[in-house]
């Protein structure tokens, strides 16, 4: 701090000298690109007005996500064409390697516009892509070539395409994860396409069209989320990996009749035994499961499975309880059941030890006779559970007391185990 003055009435005047520094513009550059992938394009390309150091900053940024967090103000206003335009002027302005690109819009519809967006998108080194196109009354998209071109993605995720690769084409060898949610693809391009990428971890199939057969043959997989049915099915993995299959029964299964669904579920089962460790089946794998009478030619032993989860399980139908018996007996090793409790009959489940299980998650308990039998019974011979959390339905004060009184009187074979009640 400096003081100036002079004689007589002049008066004395302070200035301060001081430098400012810009603290996060002098910031390591991947510190401050990690800053600008948190925003928003439209916000990124607002620090370009910050300094001249900013200006082309976020131009070369490795990943572009134009989702419905981009689309709003005047964005969300603009024709089809003029939202394709914006997207396409910004691509032109990107520089250096695009490694993630997403365009997934609530009210993006198939249209020619995006195959430019694809095609430059190629040229760009991808690594991760995903394209969500809104399923509507027109034709779905087809993917152009250009996206099969791209033979470094690592990362898939396509929703209401048409998947129908080029001649030549075989696979990703790099991919790692495949996502397709309704997209139209036959059985043998998914098979040979999953065949032929080695690396291949994860697969999620959600309500394709066009597909009946499936084939699941990779050494590396280590995740399966199918909510879809199928009539022929196949599995190879590779024993010792642990594998996660959450199979979601689509419950519009037209064009499935019972046996069909039944033999989808017993190849299942029986490609997966060796080797799956989490499991979780919905309707109408379960219901189907139960009517057919497949148990008998399934493995007697899941040493290997840790998770069990049982969506939509009717305990008042005695062939669904001898299911749900029939896994529980089956899985010494069971560390996590989940399952959605209805009705339940306690007879032939004497012989029955759990000696794994270490939680317990129940939703949508009413409280009935049968339920609390099932929770006694879950208790009895669980001596190694340590939580179990209990959804009661009922929203009553009084009900709810009654309930939580009733169970708390319950014998516990593990001294370790805690009772929980979710809202």
């Amino acid at each position: 701090m400096t003081e100036t003055g002079g004689t007589g009435s002049t008066p004395k005047k302070m200035t301060m000298s001081c430098s400012t520094s810009d603290i996060i513009s002098n910031l390591p550059y991947n510190v401050l690109e990690n800053i600008l992938v948190c925003l928003t394009i439209q916000d990124a390309a607002r620090t370009s007005v910050l300094s001249r150091k900013w200006r082309y900053m976020w131009t070369t940024l490795p990943l572009l996500e134009f989702n419905d967090e981009f689309c709003r103000g005047s964005v969300a206003r603009a024709t089809t064409d003029k939202l394709m335009m914006t997207i396409y002027k910004v691509l032109l302005l990107h520089q250096g390697p695009l490694l993630k690109f997403t365009l997934s819009l609530a009210d993006l519809k198939s249209c020619p516009e995006i195959d430019p967006l694809i095609f430059f998108v190629s040229k760009t080194g991808i690594r991760e892509f995903k394209l969500h196109i809104r399923k509507g009354e027109v034709e779905p998209y087809k993917l152009p070539s250009t996206l099969f071109s791209c033979l470094q993605l690592e990362h898939l995720n396509l929703r209401s395409c048409v998947f129908k690769p080029p001649p030549g084409f075989k696979a990703f060898t790099g991919l790692l994860s495949l996502a397709l949610y309704e997209v139209s693809i036959t059985g043998d391009v998914l098979s040979s396409l999953i065949s032929n990428c080695p690396l291949l971890e994860s697969l999620t199939l959600r309500s394709p069209t066009s597909l009946n057969y499936l084939g699941i043959v990779g050494p590396n997989i280590k995740y399966i989320w199918c909510e879809c049915l199928f009539k022929s099915f196949r599995v190879k993995i590779r024993h010792g990996t642990g594998v996660s299959v959450f199979w979601k029964g689509s419950r519009n299964h037209l064009g499935f009749n019972e046996g069909e669904i039944s033999n989808s579920v017993m190849l299942l089962l029986l490609c997966s035994s060796p080797v799956v460790k989490y499991l979780a089946l919905d309707y109408p794998y379960v219901k189907c499961m139960a009517a057919s009478g497949i148990r008998g030619r399934l493995p007697t032993t899941w040493d290997g499975l840790v998770y069990l989860q049982l969506h939509d399980v009717c305990f008042g139908e005695p062939d669904e309880v001898s299911t749900v018996r029939y896994f529980i007996r089956s899985s010494p090793n069971l560390v996590e059941l989940r399952i959605r409790v209805k009705l339940f009959d306690m007879e032939g489940w004497s012989d029955v030890s759990l000696n794994s299980l270490r939680c317990v998650r129940l939703g949508e308990v009413s409280g009935t006779k049968v339920e609390m039998e099932f929770i006694r019974l879950l208790l009895a011979i669980s001596p190694k559970l340590e939580s179990m959390d209990i959804k009661l339905k009922s929203k009553e004060v009084a009900e709810r007391l009654r309930i939580v009184e009733e169970l708390i009187g319950f014998r516990r074979a593990s001294t370790q185990a805690v009772i929980t009640f979710s809202k």
